[in-house]
């Protein structure tokens, strides 16, 4: 007979399962999705910031490390799960070995999540040790420039409704927009949105990315939210912008201004 514990496990496989399989009839329909598509595999040290965030040990998420103690994700991947079954995976590029794991004490999603606002923080339970292959990302301070490359990471699926990837994927080949350029390719978004274009069909994130890290120039300006179409369509990209919620993540974390980035 299960216990409590074991039940509220049980449930929280459902819902995971339950949010990566595929429904019918909704190509059309604005989601949130995990992973990167056609990407080149990352080597060694070369996203030291990248994180994978688990449930009950397994790669659920990505996220990007901003302190010793303090990781950013997006509130979707983690708002509604308890902080005992969360840890955060740092310092290696395979999703299932490797690395350090690290339980996390708290998580803090933005107050007025709800679709928008999609981002949040995850208190570890102890400081993580910085080496070659674990290291901070600095907070973007400002919006970056429209047509602009970005950087995004992650071990999400290689194709929409195929496998994750078990070594860490990352692809330059998305480009900044204007809100009224992501407006007329996607319909109206909040200001707290930054919309990437991909250079060519089947490009982005896909399931298991949400999350993870968009960087410009070494700084950390958008957190994986939501594709349109599903991930790979030529529709364009939608993340977290970072700099609108800059204010907030100083205050609930440990960083201060002058080392924010």
């Amino acid at each position: 007979m299960l216990n409590t514990n074991s039940f509220a496990k049980v449930l929280i496989f459902i819902c995971l399962v339950a949010e990566v399989i595929p429904q019918e009839n909704d190509s059309a329909v604005v989601r949130p999705s995990p992973r990167i598509v056609n990407g080149a595999f990352a080597a060694r040290g070369q996203f030291p910031y990248q994180v994978s965030v688990r449930v009950n040990g397994e790669h659920s998420c990505g996220g990007a490390l901003i302190s010793q103690n303090y990781v950013v994700t997006a509130a979707h991947c983690v708002s509604s799960i308890p902080a005992d079954f969360l840890q955060v995976q740092a310092g290696s590029l395979n999703r299932s070995t490797s690395g350090c794991t690290i339980q996390v004490e708290r998580v803090i999603s933005y107050p007025y999540y709800n679709f928008d606002n999609d981002i949040a923080l995850l208190k570890l339970e102890q400081k993580i040790n910085y080496t070659a292959e674990i290291q901070p990302i600095g907070l973007a301070a400002r919006e970056v420039a429209i047509g602009e490359q970005v950087t995004i990471s992650g071990w999400g699926r290689t194709s929409d409704g195929g496998p994750f990837s078990e070594t860490l994927k990352y692809s330059r080949s998305l480009t900044t927009l204007s809100n009224e350029q992501c407006t007329r390719e996607s319909g109206p978004l909040s200001y707290g949105v930054l919309c990437l274009a991909k250079q060519s069909y089947n490009k982005g994130f896909c399931d298991g990315d949400d999350g993870g890290p968009a960087v410009y120039r070494g700084v950390l300006i958008g957190i994986a939210s939501y594709n349109t179409n599903g991930c790979g369509s030529s529709k364009p990209d939608g993340y977290t912008k970072v700099s609108y919620y800059r204010s907030w993540l100083i205050q609930n974390s440990d960083l201060g201004e002058t080392t924010a980035g």
